[in-house]
């Protein structure tokens, strides 16, 4: 037993030593990005940007890790929380490296632009913030302090308020200065990357406290809600018989607070998501007033693609309120041609990158039951996910598979991958595996939350398999009907 303990002790001390040489990597990275992005030195970003393949290889050693500590050695409740936490901080980590790799990238972009004084100071103070984040960070996992790793929140407010000076100051120089749109969006970007590194500090905080004693705000939510209920009035019949109204007034608050955290949590996704193409439609606004014709012209293109974005936004969270009020239908549906109008749908923005859409197991003479419309957007979704990740000049499939009761209907490209950790997150709304590359093609983060609502609503399934670097596969699994489709006329 004392040798299993010994195995396992030296396991966790190798993810502790990784995550930690990670975590001060970011600080590290966050000193040198800053550098090259106010001296405009291009060559130095560009070797940042190929050095971000350190963060994934470290992180791929504490997934590897963590994984084999699961599955080799026999952890307790304490170990469990510490493996959970490591997977999580990984994460974080992995993603914060990623946002030093996007400031890098702005570099060049910026090339021409003179930054001023008071810009220059708010970017290295804020930069200063978010190493002090992570070194905070470092040290709180370092001695597993529960009350440093609390002080983290501190330290992000203070990143969170030179953030909001810092954007209202690129908007002040964009309406009077001489930087065109473009420049000052892309200030505006690195603004956002900042503040996202202190978010994901934050959130190591967090996982640092529940490593030490399990704490978790979904557990100080809880623990209001019983202080709340306990304080429930005990009523005394005449009889003398004590009854209490506590169990009931529990499960009440319990399930109240259920709700209204999930309505918070969403209303500040929503808020976050809209929140970059408003504040561009702001500034290119403010910008107009002073530009000349040909200028704005070109802020009036920009101007559309920003709203575009918000409506594109917008008619998927319309989607998702039909899909959660949806009544199953039992209409059924041809695949085959359900199929078919989705690739068609989706072929304008394959095209466009360069992407060969293809249709194999046609004709499969299967139907399911259910909404057509539904089942479409969902497949379009796929697609167009599959076509947002993938190299120009690549080819898309779309996989017809009957089974015995059920058929599955497979997306797969050749594209960049996701990886493991990502994956269990990957159907939440707005969560985004990469955020500048979706955001680049148009993406809103909802597509995979209602390709998911679709599988439910329809009693199917949807369930993926990817390898980073090789290609992702998205399965749609519906069961079958057992009536025919009417033909594609009929249903038209």
């Amino acid at each position: 037993m004392n040798e299993i303990r010994t195995e396992l002790n030296e396991r966790l001390g190798t993810i502790r030593e990784l995550l930690l040489e990670s975590m001060n990597l970011v600080a590290q990275r966050v000193d040198e990005v800053t550098e090259v992005l106010l001296s405009r030195d291009v060559a130095g970003a560009d070797r940042i940007i190929s050095l971000d393949d350190e963060f994934d290889l470290i992180a791929q050693q504490i997934e590897d890790q963590s994984i084999e500590t699961l599955i080799r050695e026999q952890p307790v409740a304490s170990d469990l929380r510490t493996i959970v936490a490591a997977m999580h901080m990984n994460s974080d980590i992995e993603r914060s490296g990623d946002l030093c790799a996007n400031i890098a990238k702005a570099v060049g972009r910026l090339q021409g632009t003179q930054i001023d004084d008071k810009t220059r100071d708010l970017i290295v103070r804020m930069a200063h913030q978010a190493k002090l984040l992570f070194e905070r960070s470092a040290e709180a996992y370092s001695r597993l302090d529960a009350e440093l790793a609390r002080s983290i929140d501190e330290l992000d407010d203070v990143l969170d308020d030179l953030h909001r000076e810092y954007i209202q100051l690129v908007i002040k120089e964009a309406k009077h200065g001489d930087m065109v749109p473009q420049q000052s969006l892309q200030l505006a970007l690195i603004g956002r990357f900042y503040e996202r590194i202190g978010d994901h500090a934050e959130n190591l905080g967090e996982r640092i406290r529940y490593i030490v004693d399990g704490w978790t705000p979904e557990r100080e939510g809880a623990e209001r809600a019983r202080a709340k209920a306990s304080n429930a009035e005990v009523e005394q019949p005449e009889d003398g018989e004590i009854r209490s109204r506590g169990l009931a007034m529990i499960d009440s608050i319990s399930e109240e607070r259920r709700i209204d955290a999930t309505r918070r949590d969403f209303v500040a996704n929503v808020s976050h998501e809209l929140k970059t193409p408003v504040g561009a439609v702001v500034l290119l606004a403010e910008t107009m007033v002073d530009a000349n014709d040909e200028e704005r012209s070109r802020l009036i293109e920009h101007l559309n693609q920003e709203a575009a974005r918000m409506e594109s936004i917008i008619d998927d969270l319309l989607e998702l309120t039909r899909l959660e009020e949806f009544d199953a239908a039992s209409e059924p549906v041809g695949i085959d041609d359900t199929v078919m109008m989705a690739v068609d749908l989706a072929s304008g923005f394959a095209d466009a990158r360069n992407i060969q859409v293809a249709v194999v197991g046609l004709p499969s003479d299967t139907t399911v039951d259910g909404e057509q419309r539904q089942i479409v957007r969902a497949l379009v979704n796929l697609i167009d996910n599959a076509a947002r990740y993938s190299e120009p000049g690549t080819q898309v499939s779309v996989t017809i598979d009957p089974l015995v009761d059920t058929v599955d209907i497979s997306v797969t490209d050749t594209g960049v991958g996701i990886a493991r950790p990502e994956l269990e997150r990957i159907f939440e709304r707005f969560y985004r595996v990469d955020r500048a590359r979706s955001r680049e093609t148009g993406g809103t983060g909802l597509g995979l939350s209602i390709v998911r609502h679709v599988a439910d609503n329809h009693g199917g399934r949807v369930f993926v398999d990817s390898k980073p670097g090789e290609g992702s596969t998205f399965t749609l699994q519906l069961p079958k009907s057992a009536t025919p489709a009417a033909s594609g006329a009929d249903q038209a």
